[in-house]
């Protein structure tokens, strides 16, 4: 008996007969997750085409490029930082990081006056982004060809390729893929030159906090831009990426947890071969981020390169069975998605499609986010009740974000209403499910307390809610006639708990039950009306 035979055996005993499926989980995108993956992957070593695992041979250090702010220049450049992210426009920031001998990422507009100042930095990637003048109407498609080559001329990276407008707009990892090859190949068909696209384009993607995932997502892009351009004849075109922390995942209440996921996201793209990696301050979804904000984002990428040595690190993920089976998955659904834009006419003529098809995504992965089937940790799950925010939350945030629908409930109705856990039984008997109730309650800002159901009841207040918590067997001997009585009290009556054989009764009661797998927002928000 095999190894791989045992551990088969072993799992089906376990399960007693149910379905293996059980293990198999699956990600945005549809790929299917194995629980155990045994089968090897070829992959060409780092430094070789496809370059999936990286475009050098050799460990090279991640630079860490911060947002440039002109009131925090000197922070940033004492505090470790190697690049800039300057917005178009702001020459204060660009003379400091040129003067320190740091790399730029210029956002950039108009024509391409590219100072030959910027062309002896450490590094230059522009940003400029034909594509995006065409959706704004700045730039008329007849002139797209000349705009092209105008930037590809000049001796810089300065036509970037980005999917953080997609992916604040909802799209998955395969989505953001497709719509960054279908950005090439809008460009390489407007007959710029392929080498000279070769040398003149970037990518800059956004980081989730899907370590794994994220992983994978950065190798699959390097394949396919790899496959892209090997098809329009250049073989040896290593992807220059520019990764960078998502602003979808970060929150702004509880915000401190932000500081994790910045952790996570930027460890994810080092993993998956970013060049350059922009961490995010804690507070940046508050408007201008604090120096505490920026202090720690800098100093999380530097703990990570240096004391984690990530910067000595060479493809940490490769050989993995489970990442190059799920790299290998990503890259072929984002290729098929990518050549059904091509087939309909290329990402210029899709993009109201495209725009539509994101917002459908939102959708989705908002109703898994409302189940908490995708939890946001101190947002849909374990919500501080007593956090002290570290500036008061901003009247709009741009694009989505994962915590949105959550932040928006709490803002509404936190404190509005008193909340009485009635626990039926001993504690044995309620203890999960009044745990349960609190942190569902927390949810939407909402305290609870906790009364036992043969002690007196307080009378309620305005718009007052009791959640029954106990035991299955409790609940089939008090549930209904405790519903009752509290339904003639004036109170809200909720139980905690799936409704089981109990369902008719509770409903014909007046009664709501809370479960794991509910839709957690449309009940708090149903509750709270």
């Amino acid at each position: 008996m095999t190894d791989l035979t045992a551990w088969r055996a072993q799992v089906d005993k376990e399960l007693a007969g149910a379905s293996f499926e059980r293990l198999v989980t699956k990600t945005p995108e549809g790929l299917a997750i194995q629980p155990l993956y045994t089968e090897r992957i070829d992959v060409a070593p780092p430094g070789v085409a496809p370059f999936v695992r990286g475009a050098s041979a050799e460990a090279v250090p991640f630079a860490i490029c911060m947002h440039a702010d002109p009131a925090a220049l000197e922070e940033d450049l004492a505090g470790g930082a190697d690049a800039l992210w300057v917005k178009a426009g702001d020459r204060a920031s660009l003379d400091a990081a040129l003067g320190h001998g740091l790399g730029v990422v210029l956002d950039a507009n108009g024509p391409a006056k590219i100072d030959d100042a910027v062309k002896k930095a450490r590094f230059a990637w522009l940003g400029f982004d034909p594509i995006d003048e065409l959706s704004r109407g700045a730039l008329a498609a007849s002139a797209l060809p000349d705009r092209l080559r105008e930037l590809a001329g000049s001796n810089v990276r300065a036509i970037r390729v980005s999917s953080l407008g997609y992916h604040q707009a909802g799209a998955d990892a395969a989505d953001e893929i497709a719509l960054v090859l279908a950005t090439v190949a809008e460009y390489l068909r407007a007959g710029l030159d392929v080498a000279d696209a070769a040398r003149a384009m970037w990518a800059q993607i956004a980081v989730g906090r899907d370590t794994f995932g994220e992983v994978c997502k950065l190798r699959a892009l390097r394949l396919v831009w790899w496959k892209l351009f090997a098809a329009a004849g250049v073989a040896d075109a290593a992807l220059q990426l520019h990764a960078v922390c998502s602003p979808r995942t970060q929150t702004l209440r509880d915000p401190w947890v932000n500081m994790l996921r910045v952790t996570t996201e930027v460890f994810a793209a080092v993993l998956g071969g970013a060049q350059v990696v922009t961490p995010a301050a804690f507070d940046a979804a508050f408007g201008a981020a604090s120096s505490l904000g920026r202090r720690t984002a800098r100093n999380t990428a530097l703990v990570l390169r240096e004391e984690s040595h990530l910067g000595r690190v060479l493809d940490a993920g490769g050989g993995s069975y489970y990442l190059e089976a799920r790299t290998d998955a990503l890259a072929r659904e984002a290729w098929s998605r990518f050549t059904a834009i091509e087939r309909a006419g290329g990402i210029v003529a899709q993009l109201p499609a495209i725009h539509a098809r994101l917002a459908e995504a939102w959708k989705v992965r908002a109703a898994a986010i409302a189940k908490r089937k995708e939890p946001v940790l101190g947002v849909s799950e374990f919500a501080n009740l007593g956090e002290k925010l570290p500036s008061k939350l901003p009247a709009t945030v741009p694009g989505h974000r994962d915590g949105e629908q959550f932040e928006a409930l709490r803002a509404r109705v936190e404190g509005s209403r008193d909340v009485v856990l009635v626990t039926l039984g001993e504690p044995a008997e309620h203890r999960a499910r009044a745990g349960y109730a609190q942190a569902f309650f927390a949810t939407a800002g909402l305290a609870t307390r906790e009364v036992a159901w043969d002690a007196t009841l307080p009378l309620p207040l305005p718009n007052a809610i009791a959640c029954l918590c106990g035991s299955d067997d409790r609940y089939a001997l008090e549930a209904v006639a405790a519903a009752a009585r509290l339904r003639e009290a004036g109170y809200r009556v909720v139980l905690a708990g799936r409704p089981g054989a109990l369902e008719a009764n509770l409903k014909a009661a007046g009664v709501t039950c809370i479960f794991i797998g509910c839709d957690v927002l449309a009940t708090l928000e149903e509750l709270t009306r």
